[in-house]
């Protein structure tokens, strides 16, 4: 019996490597190499252990047998307690009482890929929000720098319902017709927020500018985006004539998200050479059939999300990536200096174009204690503003500016939780930037 199931592992290893290979090598065609090395790895050890057992002593093969089998069912038994416990979160809970008290509607409970699915049926032309990541365009490697073009795209749910867009003609949440203008108002630059996660248009804050007055606004803010991805927005997409840049830098993460892009390749020669450029608009329709084949793995993949025991995985990329933080002071003050040269840059950058450049520092954190300590996000922000201050460049402060006005600050974001800001909160931050920056 012992050597039956040595002989189903040594099977079971040998199927998980080649559907590794065939999942990196031919469906993704290597673009996602680093995703599958870690599977490549649990596939040479279920491969090694089951070689091994051939040569064990009967006992020794019973007890490597059982240990894996209690190890197997562990992890299974924890991912199933995540699960149970995520869909019965007392923090969801408040907000589906919450929807359905103020909208008498339920909560949508599909997750964003069951969505995806749903809405094909009746439009081919729709997809999940895919952020911005490295892909392999004929056996070239490029950065993407938004998602899939003139295509209706899913992307969260934090007020009930899940918010989807028209993407442009170059994967950023704009009417299209915006780029046809002769003059640009302004064009934003950022990451979720600026981009207007888990609202529909017209609630982003660039929307609401474009509103006022019949501005003419891009939008090139995407969802994960730190400093150096919004500069080399900037750079391939920044169009002549444009009045103003609003940069848009968030405290929660854009400091980690830098760290993340220094360590890019492609990112850091925006950094290192003025003259760099992928020529993206010129091969958006390469970077879309690149993104809707992965999207099509992706979705075929996410039924399987159990299985793969996507919640635990998190969780423990959670408790090596906080580990990898720890004492990371010096690193810290190299990213400082990082932020600096792109702010540097993209001063200069403003200046060649002729457009008037402002900073704008969005607050989330703070005001639910998530991430940093209090100290941290003060000093991070003292900090920041300093290097702003020192390069001369306008600075908004969004918490002086709007949220200290509030006693409870809370109620400009989704249900009073932690998240992006409400459809409120997006506009009372857009009409704060607007009275500060319009002539």
């Amino acid at each position: 019996m012992n050597r039956i199931i040595s002989f189903i592992y040594f099977v079971i290893s040998i199927f998980l490597f080649f559907y590794i290979l065939y999942k990196s090598e031919i469906v993704f065609q290597g673009s996602n190499r680093e995703y599958y090395l870690n599977y490549f790895i649990l596939s040479f050890v279920f491969l090694f252990i089951s070689i091994l057992n051939f040569k064990l002593s009967k006992k020794l093969n019973i007890l490597v047998n059982i240990s894996i089998f209690f190890i197997v069912v562990s992890f299974y038994m924890f991912e199933y307690y995540l699960k149970i416990n995520s869909n019965q979160n007392s923090v969801l809970d408040n907000r589906r009482q919450d929807y359905k008290l103020l909208y008498g509607k339920k909560w949508d409970e599909r997750s964003q890929y069951q969505v995806y699915r749903d809405l094909l049926h009746d439009n081919p032309n729709v997809v999940p929000s895919y952020y911005p990541s490295e892909l392999n365009l004929k056996s070239n490697k490029i950065f993407s720098l938004a998602g899939v073009s003139n295509s209706l795209t899913i992307f969260c749910n934090e007020n009930g319902y899940f918010s989807i867009s028209k993407s442009d003609r170059y994967g950023f949440n704009n009417p299209d017709e915006e780029w046809d203008a002769d003059e640009i108002d302004y064009v934003f630059v950022g990451d979720s927020f600026t981009h207007g996660h888990c609202v529909n248009r017209p609630h982003d804050i660039p929307s609401v500018i474009r509103g006022i007055e019949t501005n003419k606004v891009l939008n090139l803010g995407y969802g994960r985006n730190g400093p150096l991805t919004e500069y080399a927005v900037l750079r391939e997409y920044l169009p002549k004539s444009t009045k103003k840049i609003i940069f848009m830098y968030y405290g929660g993460n854009d400091l980690q998200n830098l760290n993340e892009e220094l360590a890019n390749n492609i990112l850091l020669k925006y950094l290192n050479n003025e003259n760099f450029s992928q020529n993206l608009k010129t091969i958006q329709s390469d970077i879309d059939h690149e993104k809707r084949k992965n999207i099509i793995a992706r979705s075929k993949g996410d039924k399987f999300k159990f299985i793969k025991l996507r919640q635990t995985r998190a969780v423990i990329e959670q408790i090596i990536s906080f580990k990898k933080n720890i004492n990371q002071n010096d690193k810290i003050t190299y990213n400082f200096k990082k932020l600096e040269q792109i702010l540097f840059l993209t001063k200069k950058l403003s200046i060649k174009n002729n457009s008037k450049l402002f900073f704008v520092y969005l607050h989330a954190d703070r005001y639910f204690n998530i991430n940093q300590s209090p100290s941290e996000d003060a000093l991070y922000f003292q900090k920041v503003k300093s290097i702003v201050k020192k390069l001369n460049i306008n600075f908004i402060d969004v918490h002086q500016e709007l949220f200290e006005q509030y006693s409870d600050p809370k109620s400009l974001f989704p249900f009073g939780e932690f998240g992006h800001y409400s459809e409120k909160g997006y506009k009372k931050v857009a009409d704060i930037i607007y009275s500060l920056t319009k002539d």
